[in-house]
């Protein structure tokens, strides 16, 4: 059983350094990925190190010793930028993003009077970390990595939510655009910070115990593998998203906009007025600058207008008349030729996963059951 999961584990770090190559060499939003490829190397890096200890091979090959001994605190950070960079939050790395390096750098620091020993010293003095019996300082060290992760996951999930909600202010189609994927990397970094803090809190009760840190590489292994399967079953997972300005308006508060209430509503009757009569909102790539501009205004104080007034964000708003157009054509005899997909499309819809998601939220009901609700009043 030993030798499969670390075949399975080199097999994984070898997988693992081949996709951090391939978004190395991507072109397509460069900033955001050479951090995803560096996550990605980090573990790599650790599962081969896993291999490297159980196999014995550091008795061979003892210059791999400690290469990887604080390379956990690399994790956190490193999702972090990348979603930082991703959504726009930031468009370069800057002196202060180091900062995030600081516990990683640490790490090498503590092992300095370790790499000055004698080579045989070195692989007597590492095996006696490997067997739990090490300086209290190591320990608080490697202890401390679960709860640097768990926090920079929070910091991680904050920003795509928060990016999420802010697309919703400027698009009325999302699904290429709001980052859901991330759900499963930050789901599957949180497996893994879980079962790391599962095994530093057993590791006071039964040291030594093995299994915990068997399935804590199980995870990471699997992790990697999801993200080489949807990096090929979705290509765009790792492209640039759509972009926008981090000094957008804020949905909650346009305290200095200037924009008096006449004003407001001024705007808010050319606005009714045009989507009533040109039904702009079929168009499935229409973006809040592009209404705006069909009305000569700001997207400042349209997108205040409609959170102000309306009461809604954009993206509600829109897919709100897009469902109600939806809902004429079905009512048409002619529609029953027709699928329900290809009616959406027509309605200004994109994709048949929003356009679900967006029907049943407005009316409680979905489209199936809209239809045959009105085949069953009509008969």
């Amino acid at each position: 059983m030993k030798e499969i999961f670390e075949t399975i584990f080199l097999l994984a770090s070898i997988q693992g350094v081949l996709l951090s190559l391939m978004l190395f060499l991507r072109k397509e939003n460069h900033a955001a990925n050479i951090f995803l490829s560096m996550g990605i190397l980090a573990l790599s890096s650790e599962l081969f190190s896993a291999v490297y200890y159980s196999k014995l091979w550091y008795k061979d090959y003892p210059w791999f010793m400690g290469v990887t001994y604080s390379v956990a605190y690399l994790y956190g950070p490193i999702f972090y930028l990348y979603v930082k960079f991703l959504t726009k939050k930031i468009e370069r790395v800057k002196i202060i993003n180091l900062l995030h390096l600081v516990p990683f750098i640490l790490g090498y620091l503590l092992l300095i009077p370790i790499y000055n020993l004698p080579m045989p010293e070195r692989i007597k003095y590492v095996e006696q970390m490997i067997a739990g019996q090490h300086p209290i300082i190591y320990g608080i060290y490697q202890d401390i990595i679960p709860v640097q992760g768990v926090i920079y996951t929070a910091f991680t999930i904050f920003v795509v939510l928060e990016y999420n909600k802010r697309i919703k202010e400027r698009f009325s189609n999302i699904e290429k655009i709001n980052l859901d994927w991330l759900k499963y990397l930050t789901l599957g970094m949180i497996v893994c910070w879980s079962i790391s803090a599962i095994s530093t809190l057993v590791n006071f009760i039964l040291p030594k115990q093995t299994s915990i840190i068997v399935a804590l590489h199980a995870a990471m292994s699997v992790l990697i593998y999801s993200i080489g399967y949807l990096g090929l079953r979705q290509p765009e997972i790792f492209m640039k998203p759509a972009d926008y300005s981090t000094d957008e308006p804020s949905t909650e508060k346009y305290k200095k906009s200037g924009l008096d209430d006449s004003s407001a509503e001024e705007i808010k009757t050319k606005l009714l007025e045009l989507i009533e009569k040109e039904k702009p909102y079929l168009d499935s790539e229409l973006t809040l600058s592009k209404l705006a501009e069909m009305i000569s205004v700001s997207t400042h104080n349209l997108s205040e207008v409609i959170n102000s007034k309306l009461g809604k964000t954009y993206y509600y708003f829109i897919n709100e008349y897009r469902v109600e157009e939806f809902k004429r054509k079905l009512e048409n005899p002619s529609a029953q030729n027709y699928n329900l997909i290809s009616i959406a499309f027509d309605s200004g819809f994109n994709s048949k996963t929003s356009f679900n998601t967006i029907f049943k939220k407005i009316t409680n009901q979905t489209p199936s059951e809209y239809r045959a609700s009105l085949l069953k009043q009509h008969n």
